[in-house]
């Protein structure tokens, strides 16, 4: 998922979506009220849907981030409902996870730093090995080298599981769109 709002370019992650609304993760939502462009991406069925929304409520505590409303759009609202129930046809997970191993560095909002290894990852997200673990609900700066890249990709990143003495699940909830493209290539790599 990717939206525009006030010339800031976010890729991110729904956690929710309708024909008619979506819920958006993001740790700084856009306000109220102001119209935003959407970029909704169905990978698994090769196909992206771009909607105007209006930013309708800004949610904070374990779910941050905003609701937008669709706009009238009836043949926007039609396609956005083939696409969920293709998407249900081929399986619950939207982005299949791969196997990896690329280090990363996660910085929580406490400053803390641990240094661990990206062990699977996909278009929306990742599992960090580390020993020293952010809480659930938590936004953390998650910072790797995709493999095939030269460049240092730092990405805010949702904790979405906790798995004591492992690491932490993790969806990606405030990249650029060079991250997003640097991420297609190594997930499609990955799948080859």
């Amino acid at each position: 998922m990717r939206y525009v709002a006030g010339g800031e370019i976010v890729q991110t992650t729904s956690t929710s979506l309708s024909e008619d609304v979506i819920h958006v993760r993001s740790a700084r939502p856009p306000r109220t009220g102001l119209v935003v462009g959407l970029q909704l991406y169905f990978p698994k069925i090769g196909e992206d849907v771009r909607r105007t929304g209006l930013i309708a409520e800004i949610t904070g505590g374990t779910n941050p981030g905003f609701w937008a409303e669709f706009g009238e759009d009836k043949r926007g609202a039609s396609r956005i409902a083939a696409l969920l129930a293709r998407h249900r046809e081929v399986g619950d997970r939207g982005c299949p996870r791969f196997h990896t191993r690329v280090r990363a560095t996660v910085r929580d909002r406490d400053g803390r730093t641990e240094v661990g290894s990206v062990t699977n990852i996909s278009r929306s997200g990742a599992f960090v090995r580390m020993s020293s673990l952010p809480r659930l609900g938590s936004i953390v700066d998650l910072e790797l080298i995709i493999p095939g890249s030269s460049e240092r990709d730092t990405v805010l990143a949702y904790v979405v599981h906790v798995a004591e003495h492992r690491g932490i699940g993790v969806q990606f909830i405030g990249g650029t769109d060079e991250f997003r493209s640097r991420l297609d290539e190594h997930v499609a790599r990955l799948a080859a």
